[in-house]
């Protein structure tokens, strides 16, 4: 069965893909409140596609010549479902984002705080040893 844009599922189901897949790729480049929309937004559509009935041709629509009659199915829940699950990835991404920002508040304001690159550095005195490589500010 093709793609048929004037199914409001299948469009739904498409939009809950590209916007999953866009918030992922936000939620990576350090843009969480457009991934946070993006995701929020994939979530709406994709349960929407995923709970819509299936669209019925209308019996007056003449069938296009040469076609076989396709079997009702459901066409949009693979990019329903890719759309939740990216989103989902999305969201996490994002979550986690704002876990690590509360949890090592201290960190950020000194960071943001600092007037000189030396007092940046020590800075990470406030991190984890483990943390320091991944958060901490470089040696540059």
């Amino acid at each position: 069965m093709r793609w048929d844009p004037t199914d409001p599922a299948q469009r739904r189901a498409r939009y809950a893909l590209l916007s999953g897949m866009w918030a992922v790729f936000f939620a990576l480049f350090s843009w969480p409140y457009v991934a946070l929309l993006l995701g929020a937004l994939a979530l709406y559509w994709g349960i929407s596609a995923l709970r819509a009935k299936p669209r019925r041709p209308s019996p007056d629509a003449p069938a296009a010549p040469g076609t076989p009659a396709a079997p009702a199915g459901r066409p949009q829940t693979t990019a329903a479902v890719s759309g939740l699950v990216t989103a989902g990835l999305a969201l996490v991404l994002v979550a986690s984002t704002f876990t690590v920002q509360l949890v090592y508040r201290d960190y950020y304001t000194c960071v943001n705080d600092a007037l000189t690159h030396e007092a940046k550095q020590s800075c990470d005195t406030l991190l984890p040893r483990e943390l320091r490589g991944v958060l901490g500010t470089q040696n540059s």
